[in-house]
């Protein structure tokens, strides 16, 4: 069989077929996963407008190779967006920038059928715009990942392989049809584009090894969200998204090790929910487990983006403040009461009020160690509690500090 043009086109349409039923199949399988069946659909796309690229004994029409080119650039414009959508960094404005761009495409395209063929122009401009949805595709990836440093930081790492593998994939096809791009502008007009030209045979090759690679990538990828999902999982609560303790322990100890160096005081709140275990006798567990989430989500709701919450063990826990001094650590274990006690939960239109017990410590210097601070805001926790209910009492300072009114 001679290797030709029309050889490798027919080539690349099986590879294409057999990779969108990889991705198809690899949907199907992680339906949960947002973005992969845009990419499946994507190659599917691609699968149509390379099978109409193929040369028969009349040649295709105008119409054909124009129709075949917009789903070839269709199909990036598919994967881009698919990517985005992967990694939730997906807009409005993205959106309208890669419709629109397609629009461009398929005027500019459509102009050469209408206004008499330029195989060299067609040639040039198809590889232009297929350069620029995979120029976007790269943006989009590193953007996603936190940018070029937080991208480079996860390549050596390795927690994002498979990111930076489709960023390299990309970048490489829009280096080759920037290349591509130019080199059919020094062609005569009348080329076409199953002629046997080294240039058309190197473009079906990357081709192949692009859709190759793009199939693996989105697997790998995929890979990689199911085993940070896991991992995540593992370091959470699942009531009310805290960390749990082991996580905890080794934030914490980072966290010490970093303030000692800068010079920075840290602060820790220990949390305990006033008699909580009545709530699960008096409404059931279920009450008891949508109130622990709704608690967290208040917790949460206005705490500072370095600020760490745990779920220390059962009905008690912890707010690590970096960075806090002991009046910083006042305003926030008052400001979590406030939101907290002040307000009931409402729990399938049962109101279930809760009360809470905090104990307040902040360490500089060599008073940065992990034990003893988890230990003296233990203590001042159990001085509250002694006190009465939702009582907030700071280390080594009594009486403790009053309800809010």
């Amino acid at each position: 069989m001679t290797l030709d043009v029309p050889t490798l086109i027919a080539a690349t349409t099986l590879l294409l077929i057999l990779a969108s039923l990889a991705l198809t199949a690899h949907w199907l399988a992680n339906l949960g996963t947002m973005g992969l069946r845009g990419a499946a659909f994507g190659v599917i796309a691609a699968s149509f407008g390379s099978y109409l690229l193929i040369p028969t004994p009349t040649g295709p029409t105008m119409v054909t190779m124009l129709l075949g080119d917009l789903l070839i650039l269709f199909s990036h414009m598919v994967v881009w967006l698919s990517i985005a959508t992967f990694w939730s960094v997906r807009s409005k404005a993205l959106t309208y920038v890669a419709f629109a761009l397609m629009l461009a495409a398929g005027i500019t395209l459509s102009s050469h059928v209408v206004g008499g063929y330029n195989g060299a122009a067609r040639g040039a401009l198809l590889s232009a715009f297929v350069a620029i949805f995979s120029f976007g595709t790269v943006v989009t990836l590193v953007k996603a990942l936190g940018g070029r440093r937080a991208f480079y930081r996860g390549i050596v790492k390795r927690t994002s392989v498979g990111a930076a593998i489709a960023a390299m994939i990309f970048l490489g096809h829009c280096l080759f049809h920037v290349y591509r791009s130019y080199e059919w502008r020094q062609l005569p007009e009348t080329v076409m584009h199953f002629d046997s030209l080294n240039l058309a045979v190197w473009t079906q090759v990357e081709s192949m090894i692009f859709v190759l690679m793009l199939a693996l990538t989105v697997i790998i990828m995929t890979a990689e969200r199911l085993q940070n999902e896991l991992k995540i999982q593992a370091m959470m609560d699942p009531l009310t998204q805290a960390l749990s303790r082991r996580a905890f322990m080794t934030v914490i100890k980072t966290v010490v090790a970093r303030s000692r160096r800068l010079s920075e005081p840290v602060s820790l709140i220990m949390i305990d929910i006033d008699r909580f275990k009545r709530i699960n006798l008096r409404h059931g567990h279920l009450v008891g487990d949508m109130v622990l989430s709704q608690f967290g989500e208040r917790v949460m709701g206005g705490r500072r983006a370095q600020d760490v919450f745990c779920r220390f063990g059962g009905e008690e826990f912890v707010l690590l403040l970096p960075g806090t001094s002991e009046e910083g650590a006042a305003l926030v274990a008052d400001r979590v009461r406030s939101s907290v006690c002040d307000t009931p939960f409402l729990v399938n239109d049962r109101e279930v009020s809760l009360t809470l017990s905090m104990g307040v410590m902040t360490a500089r210097g060599d008073d940065l160690v992990t034990d003893g601070m988890l230990d003296a805001a233990y203590k001042a926790m159990k001085a509250a509690q002694r006190q009465g209910a939702g009582q907030i009492a700071e280390a080594g300072s009594m009486p403790p500090v009053p309800p809010a009114e």
